[in-house]
């Protein structure tokens, strides 16, 4: 056995190997982080909201807005409700209480 160096089929088993773990773990990782995001974005809107539930009830205010981590939460009171509107990937979501 020649023992100077990688062969060519270790060189192909190396890189089908590398190739198969940036292959799963990149993309299972991606979704993971952008999941994340939104459920951060979630829980900030909702935190909005009971900031402007305890604003309404205080002083009376019918809307205002906060910003946080570069996205602008704002907040409306629509009869018994609270609506939170913020821009997510170039799309206007809203989170209203029931």
């Amino acid at each position: 056995m020649d023992e100077t160096g990688y062969s060519w089929p270790e060189a192909i088993l190396t890189l089908a190997v590398m190739m198969l773990i940036f292959g799963t773990l990149l993309p299972v990782s991606f979704r993971m982080m952008t999941g994340l995001e939104s459920k951060k974005h979630e829980m900030y809107a909702k935190e909005t909201m009971y900031q402007g539930a305890l604003l309404h009830r205080s002083y009376g205010l019918q809307s205002g807005y906060r910003k946080e981590d570069g996205v602008l939460f704002s907040w409306t009171v629509e009869r018994t409700a609270i609506c939170v509107s913020y821009m997510r990937e170039q799309e206007t979501r809203t989170v209203c209480s029931s």
